[in-house]
């Protein structure tokens, strides 16, 4: 009893006395007292005042700390546990106190924010990811055959067919990293299998003429995103450029034995836009939907061909003046380069793992 009256004492002659009067000590004591006898918000008071007339007293910034963690004020709690660690760092049950305050603070924003943990955590700033889709690409001189084959070889064999599709699957492996929570670097490695040129040509006998060109695009590309927020999930924008590659795998028969047979490759360059829609499959993997627009051509096709009767001479993939595609040897003349292109869309699901 005597001394929440030495308190009261106190507190009041503090009260009517001047500001500069007391020193930080004289306000901590005051504010220690009142904390003692669990009159919170006067040691608030008194604790608040010492420590604006002295910001390194770190025992009063503890009590201060005690003080709104009893009061259920975390966030204030924590603020003035750090700034007495910041004075006397040597207090291991403090520490665990502040860290503790800190853990559940961070808990509760990521239990009340809507937005996925896997696009906001800084922890998850670098990403790999698998696409599985298809491409559909316009094949540059590849077409053009189709009419060349069917006029050269439909008078010679009676019946003659032809087709050019730049459809196929495409496998995609990309890695990027995060620059803040709304924009990105990456590099995408893409590789597809298209139809390309198939070809058949068969008279009344049962000879028969075959022909398929099938092009193998692999690209190399970096690139660059960003992200909108949209609800729980993400929508995003990209673009890259980079090298392209063909590789050609070219095979003419006529009465099933080898006519001309070879692997062709070409470089190139092209470049994309796309867009994206990604939801959170958990705290590290995302999932979603893609869409891309390209440009892309390759060029200078040329490899290593076996013709019939056994020969193997380096060559170049080159059209006739009608348009047909087939094998030149290196340093022929009457065929014009082939060049293959890859312009046009793909689009399909991807899975990203964020570590």
């Amino acid at each position: 009893m005597l001394a929440r009256r030495a308190c009261w004492i106190l507190w009041a002659a503090l009260a009517c006395s001047p500001l500069g009067a007391y020193t930080s000590e004289d306000y901590y004591l005051a504010g220690f007292n009142f904390y003692a006898h669990k009159d919170y918000a006067n040691s608030i008071r008194y604790l608040q005042a010492a420590v604006k007339l002295d910001p390194q007293n770190w025992k009063a910034w503890q009590i201060l700390g005690f003080d709104y963690y009893l009061l259920d004020q975390p966030a204030q709690a924590l603020f003035s546990f750090d700034q007495s660690l910041k004075g006397h760092p040597d207090d291991p049950q403090l520490w665990n106190l502040a860290e503790g305050i800190r853990a559940n603070i961070i808990w509760e924003v990521e239990r009340n924010n809507p937005y996925p943990r896997v696009f906001r955590n800084p922890d998850n700033d670098i990403w790999v990811s698998l696409r599985a889709g298809v491409i559909s690409s316009g094949l540059g001189n590849l077409p053009k055959s189709v009419s060349a084959f069917q006029a050269e070889y439909g008078p010679m064999y009676g019946q003659a067919s032809a087709s050019c599709d730049g459809f196929g699957p495409l496998a995609t492996l990309e890695m990027g990293f995060m620059l803040d929570t709304y924009n990105a670097w990456g590099v995408v490695f893409d590789g597809a299998a298209l139809n390309g040129f198939q070809a058949s040509a068969q008279d009344i006998y049962g000879d028969t003429f075959k022909g398929s060109i099938q092009p193998n695009m692999i690209s190399i590309q970096p690139e660059y995103y960003h992200f909108f927020k949209l609800g729980r999930t993400r929508l995003w924008a990209s673009a890259g450029a980079g090298v392209y590659l063909s590789i050609v795998e070219l095979n003419y028969t006529k009465n099933s034995a080898s006519f001309e047979s070879g692997e062709l490759g070409g470089l190139g360059y092209g470049g994309f836009l796309g867009l994206g829609w990604e939801f959170a499959v958990g705290d590290q993997v995302s999932a979603g939907i893609y869409v891309r627009g390209r440009y892309a051509t390759t060029g200078g096709i040329a490899g290593n061909v076996s013709y019939q009767g056994g020969a193997t001479q380096p060559s170049v993939l080159g059209a006739d003046s009608y348009g047909l595609v087939s094998a030149y040897p290196t340093g022929a003349s009457g065929f014009n380069p082939v060049h293959i292109d890859y312009t046009g869309a793909d689009a399909g699901l991807f899975i990203s793992y964020h570590y």
